[in-house]
């Protein structure tokens, strides 16, 4: 949006035009974060719906601020999303309704906007680089959602032992990727 927001905030119009400036840089934001791009298009609508029904609420006067408003809420929004997802996820899946879809194309050309393809890549070889126990803990725990009893069973160690190995496996996933930025 244009300075003078707190004027002009409440116009649709200008409303629409801060939805055109911003809506790629959230789409981008929330698949880097969730790794799924039909999430982000949810995602981005829910915050971009939030803000066009606070738009009212915003007291900032210049374009940087409207944007730090806008991922503000885009924040709050992630962080319900992770808080519910996994029972929407499991609920519709025991009612057998399937989300509405986007082309394949559509997501591809997201993931390629938000760089997918070589953050799976950094990611994949950063796990392969770490401890063998860690990486299988990370992945298991991490990425495909399996509860730390479940795998304390198959390991046949402590809950305490996963959570270890997990803790373990981040921290060095963190540190890879600090030397990564770095270099």
């Amino acid at each position: 949006m244009r300075t003078g927001m707190l004027t002009t905030v409440r116009d649709v119009e200008t409303f629409r035009d801060f939805y055109l400036a911003n809506a790629q840089r959230l789409v981008v934001f929330f698949t880097r974060r969730t790794l799924n791009a039909e999430v982000a298009l949810d995602l981005t609508a829910e915050t971009f719906a939030v803000a066009l029904q606070r738009r009212g609420q915003f007291r900032g006067a210049t374009e940087a601020e409207a944007e730090g408003w806008l991922f503000a809420i885009a924040r709050s929004q992630l962080s319900h999303y992770w808080r519910r997802g996994v029972a929407e996820r499991r609920a519709l899946e025991q009612v057998g309704i399937d989300p509405p879809s986007i082309s394949q194309g559509e997501l591809e050309r997201i993931e390629e906007l938000a760089g997918l393809p070589d953050l799976r890549d950094r990611i994949r070889d950063a796990i392969a680089g770490i401890h063998p126990q860690q990486a299988y803990a990370v992945t298991q725990r991490v990425v495909l959602e399996r509860d730390y009893e479940d795998l304390a069973q198959e390991l046949g160690v402590s809950q305490d032992v996963v959570r270890a190995r997990v803790s373990r496996g981040l921290r060095a996933l963190a540190a890879t990727d600090r030397l990564a930025a770095a270099a």
